[in-house]
């Protein structure tokens, strides 16, 4: 499907699955929009909006704003409502352009539904426009690995797919494909997608309104089966 620059995200893109999660609001409670006001039109003139020239959902993150509990850092980023077990193939499929970013932004992740609320994997962004995965080596967090996928280029659309099928994590960036074998502390948990612009370099407090990292996103589909 065409995007249309004079349409709200919402009618671009199937986002009725997800929650928008803000760093406005207050520290440890952001601001959060349901699927179903960001399928009615939700639109945030600062933080998330459609670009003008192109019809790209685009999320800004600043470089100081609001964060949720347990985290350090603010974000623009939509997380999926359903969790899953990692039977079957559960696969989140987008293309972006990141066309800011002071350090590295995380664009897509794999969190855990139950057991301790971290990260499984964070599909990143850097300055030198390196994609990477960050994988916790342990379902606690504190300890992880990273892994260079393929550089891009700041700027420049690309295509990425993050999957976890049983206990394999397999990742494709501009057509390059890596997987990873996810930890046994994980065993059993179910988990859920998160994708946007998640700055690992912003830190707590009131919330800017100029660009901090912006994420320009021509494509984002869940799949589950």
């Amino acid at each position: 499907m065409a995007l249309s620059p004079s349409n709200p995200p919402g009618s671009n893109f199937n986002l009725a699955p997800f929650t928008l999660q803000l760093p406005t609001g207050a520290s440890g409670k952001v601001d959060t929009v349901s699927g179903s006001s960001l399928a009615g039109g939700y639109v945030n003139p600062t933080y998330f909006y459609t670009d003008a020239s192109d019809g790209s959902m685009v999320m800004m993150d600043p470089t100081q704003g609001w964060t949720t509990s347990g985290s350090l850092h603010p974000r623009t980023e939509l997380r999926e409502n359903a969790i899953w077990p990692t039977s079957g193939t559960n696969r989140l499929n987008a293309t972006v352009a990141v066309t800011q970013v002071p350090d590295h932004t995380t664009i897509g992740q794999i969190f855990q539904g139950t057991g301790p609320s971290k990260p499984l994997c964070e599909l990143q962004f850097t300055s030198g426009g390196v994609v990477q995965l960050l994988l916790e080596s342990t379902n606690q967090g504190g300890k992880s690995t990273t892994t260079p996928i393929t550089t891009v280029g700041v700027g420049k659309q690309f295509s990425y797919a993050l999957s976890l099928s049983g206990t394999t994590i397999t990742v494709t960036a501009n057509g390059t494909t890596k997987t990873f074998t996810m930890d046994s502390s994980f065993d059993g948990e179910s988990f859920y997608f998160k994708a946007g612009d998640y700055d690992q370099t912003a830190v707590s407090g009131t919330p800017l309104t100029t660009p901090g990292t912006v994420v320009k996103f021509h494509a984002l589909t869940l799949t589950h089966g």
